[in-house]
């Protein structure tokens, strides 16, 4: 079985600064230390005890699960681009896994693989 593992980052900054509240503020009115908050914000924090959770969600109005996201894992990215250059015209792979000139390439099939 492979496991995806999923980036969380937390959007607490982001929710306060909609609201006007500084990390200052948000501590204040949600009864927390300024440095957890600041932690948290700045993306440092590794444990988070759910009643800072539920203090944080409380005082900003959003569900618990609004105070991050999550991003897919990296080694999923290709699945965005895969294929955007299009098919291959024949003999193209050949030529460029056997290093051939990618100005002997189809334009997108160059372009795709500009970054190698």
């Amino acid at each position: 079985m492979i496991v995806r593992m999923h980036t969380i980052t937390w959007r607490v900054g982001q929710l306060a600064a909609q609201r006007g509240l500084s990390t200052r503020r948000l501590a204040e009115a949600a009864g927390l230390d300024e440095k957890t908050v600041r932690n948290i914000v700045a993306g440092r924090a590794t444990r988070v005890d759910l009643e800072t959770i539920a203090r944080l969600s409380s005082t900003l109005e959003v569900t618990p699960g609004a105070l991050w996201t999550t991003k897919p894992d990296p080694a999923d990215a290709w699945l965005a681009t895969a294929g955007v250059a299009g098919p291959a015209q024949p003999g193209e792979l050949d030529e460029l896994l056997a290093g051939g000139s990618p100005a002997l390439l189809d334009s997108a099939l160059e372009r795709a693989t500009r970054s190698f």
